[in-house]
């Protein structure tokens, strides 16, 4: 009764386009199922490959139609190019420390809600939920009311002013932090539903056996949990490389590729230069995505037993369950003051300046905002 990480032998070309060949003879004798996937096959060449095609082919050529390397070679040119690898290299550190420390906090949620019986667990599920269904510049906008210079924890509260060496919210770490809150939430659901999946008799065993609680972790979770954490991390570093509201709120002199494409398509109108830094965004995802999938698919992650079993195991450690659930509230209790923050701003007459409760930002926004409000709510239902 053990978890195993088995390698599988690589099938041969000749058997795998056989097994490939009969699956397309099985299908075409279905004609239902063979029109659904023409469908889709059509769909996604004409409006997923065709356009990603194109954006990338823009990159190479100019804009008399000649083939042209000139925005790709600036990484290599000396004026340049520091530049350029400066962005790039704060783009990936960007999406790495992201995706890490969302992986990270994805799991404390998940192990909090699924081993700890921690208190009020429907409210944590839905707590963790709210980033996801809320616009992701909200999170920088409640942050820099929070935290900003004239922010109500460091102005009002701290009274700390900001001059020249004083590190502000504006730059890598606060958008880090922003990154992390918008899309932890997806690490969350994908490791709770395979904690949930667990099979408790695995632990028992080696618990039974003398083992220790990390001992179990590091042989036993963990290379289960493997294929989640790499699928999460993934997920986390494409969303926070193609995000584009968060770095133009709150990474001030930071710039990363996202916010470079934006302001080559609206403040240059070099589309040649956002196509080509297009690819170069696409690029560090690939290679990302190949890594995660090499890795985990060089093994199979099962979990052999001789019967089914139910349940899931509660953990016994007092100290590590409060850690657990101690860092859940917390986080929990900046989600929930991070969104009061953006209702209340939304009702104060000047934040910073005078908090008296008023209703003109809201009139405001029901009659000369009305259009754009009435032109999200359409474009969002008709995208549903």
């Amino acid at each position: 009764m053990t978890a195993t990480t088995q390698s599988q032998p690589p099938a041969g070309r000749f058997s795998g386009a056989l097994r490939r060949y009969r699956e397309f003879s099985l299908i075409a004798r279905d004609p239902v199922l063979f029109m659904s996937l023409l469908f889709c096959g059509i769909f996604l060449l004409l409006f997923v490959f065709f356009p990603l095609f194109r954006a990338i082919a823009n990159g190479f050529v100019n804009k008399n139609g000649a083939f042209d390397l000139t925005y790709f070679l600036r990484y290599f040119d000396p004026y340049y190019g520091p530049v350029m690898q400066e962005i790039f290299a704060n783009t990936l550190l960007m999406g790495v420390l992201s995706a890490a420390i969302g992986t990270l906090l994805g799991f404390i949620f998940a192990f909090a809600v699924v081993r700890c019986k921690i208190p009020g667990k429907n409210i944590v599920h839905w707590m963790a939920m709210v980033p996801t269904v809320s616009p992701p510049f909200a999170i920088s906008l409640s942050t820099i009311l929070l935290f900003g210079r004239n922010g109500l924890v460091t102005k009002k509260i701290l009274g700390m002013t900001f001059g020249p060496g004083i590190n502000d919210i504006y730059g890598m770490d606060g958008l880090v932090f922003v990154q992390v809150i918008t899309f932890f939430s997806v690490a969350y659901l994908i490791l709770r539903a395979l904690l949930e999946r667990l099979n408790p008799a695995l632990e028992e065993a080696a618990e039974s056996l003398g083992a220790g609680r990390f001992h179990i972790f590091r042989t036993v979770i963990l290379p289960l949990l493997i294929p989640g954490i790499a699928g999460s991390f993934l997920l986390l570093f494409v969303e926070s490389l193609a995000d584009l509201g968060n770095p133009l709120f709150i990474g001030g002199n930071l710039t990363v590729l996202s916010t470079q494409i934006f302001l080559a398509v609206v403040g240059e109108f070099d589309y040649q230069k956002a196509s080509a830094l297009s690819l170069v965004l696409l690029l560090p995802t690939l290679l990302v995505f190949l890594v995660q999938r090499y890795y985990v698919n060089r093994r199979s992650y099962i979990s052999v037993t001789g019967k089914p079993t139910s349940g899931t195991i509660v953990e016994k450690s007092r100290l590590i369950r409060w850690v657990f659930i101690g860092v859940t509230y917390l986080v929990c209790a900046m989600i929930i003051l991070l969104y009061a923050v953006v209702i209340y701003g939304s009702f104060s007459t000047a934040w910073g300046v005078d908090f008296t409760p008023t209703l003109r930002w809201w009139e405001n926004a029901l009659t000369r905002g009305i259009e754009a409000i009435l032109d999200t709510t359409f474009l969002s239902a008709l995208a549903t």
